[in-house]
């Protein structure tokens, strides 16, 4: 995680590396490289989603994608290969929680969104965004 964290700091404002609720090695994470540069990041986890606490489901966190790669699909192909590891291990559901700038992204891909709430780890303004497998 250490090695994506400067791409993190510049789109999701994060001031220490591990401003999640999952840490050490119960993540994974995933990265898209071009020449050696950082172009998108994703960490996720095997973690129960709010809405459906009894259905196996992924978490996903720490989405960011380098300004001068954003509309080329790499958050795409990321979220697709969060997907397959999720499906891989039998779980259905897939989420995360958003910032409002990022809402309309996941809904284009398929997820659906709650209504904005104040999540309990930093304390920002969210939504929840869902999606089925």
């Amino acid at each position: 995680m250490e090695a994506t964290f400067g791409l993190r700091r510049g789109v999701l404002g994060w001031e220490v590396p591990s401003a999640t609720r999952i840490q050490g090695d119960r993540a994974a994470h995933l990265a898209l490289l071009h020449e050696d540069a950082v172009a998108a990041v994703v960490s996720h986890a095997t973690w129960p989603c709010p809405d459906e606490p009894a259905v196996p489901a992924r978490y996903f966190f720490g989405m960011a994608v380098d300004a001068s790669y954003q509309g080329r699909g790499c958050g795409r192909r990321l979220l697709a290969a969060v997907a397959e590891r999720a499906r891989a291990v039998g779980e259905s559901v897939m989420w995360a929680e958003a910032r409002e700038s990022a809402v309309a992204f996941y809904v284009a891909c398929g997820a659906r969104a709650t209504a904005p709430y104040v999540e309990d780890v930093a304390g920002l303004a969210v939504r929840r965004v869902v999606f089925t497998l």
